[in-house]
């Protein structure tokens, strides 16, 4: 049992998955915590606060550029490099110059400029989800995808500690500013890092410009009648609905119900992302022991419940030990449903086109986290925090139902490409 579980996590493989899930975590969680944090405490209006859930659209978008990212050389860095490190590199070059302007911006006296840059993080960060995706998918079989989506899982929450509590704390002893400048720094050593170790494999080279870029996407619809992918399309985008609602407006609510940097850094972004990583790590044994079907079906219930916590921390006050229990609550299931919910996108995927199919799937599940619930602030000025989280519990049962009618009449083996 311990040498399955050792072999099924620690190899030179899920090493690389998951240095390359800190790289992605790090601009995402700039953009989904540290950024409603920073606008929360300049005391910003909470519906202005919400909106900048639509800075976040990129990645909901990713699959328009992602052909480009899968197929297209860029002069003198793929010759160099190879195809997906020459992309990173670049990507990673926009990306660090885009945290950079976003830490001098102003986000009282211009709040525009704000959300430009970062909806720029926001791009270039999708734009790299899409390598380190395609990337992942490639190199393992699809008994490995749970454990990869679990590695993933755990590099992006890593992240989220580097970012999410690292900022809190720098915070007492710097600038905002200076503090994106150490966060820039550190997006380049591990860039560096991912570059020098991660082995690229040799793409076959393709013909037609044209066929490259409808080719993915042709092959995703003519697999399926257009029935099935209605229900793919509609199940993956209300499957984490209630939860990605909830999330988006967690910090501000954190911040606005009294709770101190220090206190949001120690539980959510500290012991909630080891309450992450016992979540995902769980998540991934369970799709390798029950399957994927059941792994959904049981972080679903998880998911769903978990909100009534907010609910709870809302009627009790700024009190710590609950803070702990909101957090471990709410990260354990997010943890859990977030590597079940990989693994499924992943075994979605025709791996001659990963990271366009990848991109193209996850884009659903992104619109609920960004269209839909840029509305979040208004919600809550208007209804208050608990009838707002009472609402977002409520938003996470249409998946599990469609979860269970799925189970038997659109079963998985009839969703996988062939």
């Amino acid at each position: 049992m311990k040498q399955n579980i050792s072999n099924l996590y620690f190899n030179k493989k899920q090493l690389l998955i998951f240095v390359m899930g800190i790289i992605s975590g790090i601009p995402l969680y700039i953009v989904l915590s540290t950024l409603f944090i920073w606008l929360a405490r300049e005391d910003i209006d909470i519906s202005t606060i919400g909106l900048f859930a639509l800075t976040q659209i990129p990645w909901s978008v990713k699959f328009l550029w992602a052909p480009v990212v899968d197929n297209f050389k860029i002069p003198l860095l793929t010759n160099f490099f190879g195809h997906r490190k020459g992309w990173l590199l670049i990507t990673q070059f926009f990306l660090v110059i885009s945290v950079l302007f976003l830490g001098y911006s102003d986000p009282v006296n211009n709040i525009f400029f704000t959300a430009i840059f970062a909806l720029l993080v926001s791009f270039f960060s999708a734009t790299q989800d899409i390598i380190i995706d395609a990337y992942r998918i490639e190199i393992l079989d699809e008994k490995s995808q749970g454990a990869g989506a679990a590695m993933t899982q755990l590099g992006y929450r890593i992240g989220g500690i580097l970012v999410g509590a690292g900022s809190l704390y720098l915070r007492t002893i710097f600038t905002w500013s200076e503090v994106f400048t150490i966060i820039a720094i550190l997006m380049i050593i591990l860039t560096f890092l991912v570059i020098f170790i991660l082995s690229e494999r040799k793409e076959k080279k393709r013909v037609v410009i044209k066929k490259k870029i409808t080719e993915p996407f042709l092959e995703f619809i003519f697999r399926n009648k257009f029935y099935k992918i209605f229900l793919i399309i509609t199940f993956i985008f209300f499957f984490k609905f209630g939860d990605v609602i909830a999330g988006i407006m967690a910090n501000p609510f954190y911040v606005k119900i009294g709770f101190s940097n220090l206190d949001i850094a120690n539980a959510s972004k500290v012991f909630g992302v080891v309450m992450t990583m016992l979540g995902v790590f769980v998540g991934g044994f369970i799709v390798k022991k029950y399957g994927l079907i059941k792994a959904l079906i049981i972080s679903a219930f998880f998911q769903i419940f978990s909100n009534l916590l907010y609910v709870m921390l809302d009627q009790i006050g700024p009190i710590f030990k609950f803070l702990l229990i909101t957090v471990a609550g709410e990260n354990f299931s997010g943890g859990l449903g977030s590597a079940a919910f990989v693994a499924y996108l992943s075994v979605l995927c025709n791996k001659k086109y990963t990271g366009t199919q990848y991109a193209l799937l996850s884009s659903f599940m992104g619109l609920s986290r960004t269209v839909l619930s840029s509305p979040s602030g208004f919600l809550v000025e208007t209804y208050g925090w608990t009838n707002f989280f009472l609402f977002s519990t409520f938003l996470g049962f249409p998946g599990l139902f469609l979860l269970f009618w799925m189970v038997k009449y659109f079963p998985l083996s009839k969703q996988k490409p062939i």
